[in-house]
């Protein structure tokens, strides 16, 4: 990648739009257990069957609508801040804080803001447990976007809406290539974190079809931006 060139083409870039999960911290193996297992256990106790049934579900309802959360409320009327709720109730301890993202974060041009499927209060959790909740301006979480997640391209809308911004102004950062392409589709420039092998088994086309830039490090990516501060 041509650093001087890619500072050229982010020049007019005012928001920097930034997932949460596996995006600004590596994929972490024990988060994703430990949250597994405790929508797992909410659907077994909601819906009342074994754990067995309760996995088909969850993977059911997250491919059908995008989030587990969404599903369990179309289907079952559940209360969706019961759910999210339970679900984050997360030993952070594998988070760990990186000086080196915060410096990064601080020296962007414009504003920084999350965009997660997350529940609010993870989303502060977390960025407290990286310490760099004060980088950011806001936080769009998926109870703001009324419980439909991304890529849900009304969702995105109503993102850019809430926080006053303009597409052709804003990069988006994220580990899904399905909420990077949706990205791209309402004028955003992307970058895809690909460090997550999870979502890159879910990937069957070019990198180029659907993001404007690939990086499996975010800090190494947003490095390179700021080397030469009168880009």
């Amino acid at each position: 990648m041509d650093y001087q060139v890619l500072r050229k083409e982010l020049k007019n870039i005012h928001n920097w739009i930034f997932d949460l999960d596996d995006t600004l911290y590596p994929p972490s193996k024990e988060l994703y257990s430990q949250m597994a297992e405790r929508i797992r256990t909410y659907i077994m106790n909601v819906l009342h069957i074994d754990e067995k049934t309760a996995s088909i579900v969850q993977k059911d309802y997250y491919k059908k609508y995008g989030a587990t959360v969404h599903g369990l409320m179309v289907e079952h009327h559940i209360q969706p801040e019961d759910f999210t709720d339970y679900v984050h109730q997360l030993d952070l301890s594998p988070i760990k804080e990186n000086p080196q993202l915060k410096a990064c974060l601080n020296a962007l041009r414009g504003k920084k803001y999350i965009f997660t499927n997350g529940a609010y209060h993870h989303a502060e959790r977390v960025l407290d447990r990286l310490k760099i909740r004060e980088c950011f301006s806001g936080i769009f979480s998926i109870r703001e976007a009324g419980y439909v997640p991304k890529p849900a391209e009304q969702t995105y809308l109503k993102m850019m809406a809430t926080f006053n911004i303009q597409p052709y102004e804003s990069i988006m950062f994220d580990d899904s290539p399905v909420n990077i392409l949706a990205a791209k589709k309402v004028g955003m420039k992307t970058v895809w974190i690909s460090s997550n092998t999870t979502n890159n088994q879910y990937c069957s086309v070019d990198t180029k079809d659907f993001c404007d830039y690939e990086t499996p490090d975010l800090t190494t990516f947003l490095s390179s931006l700021i080397l030469d501060k009168s880009a």
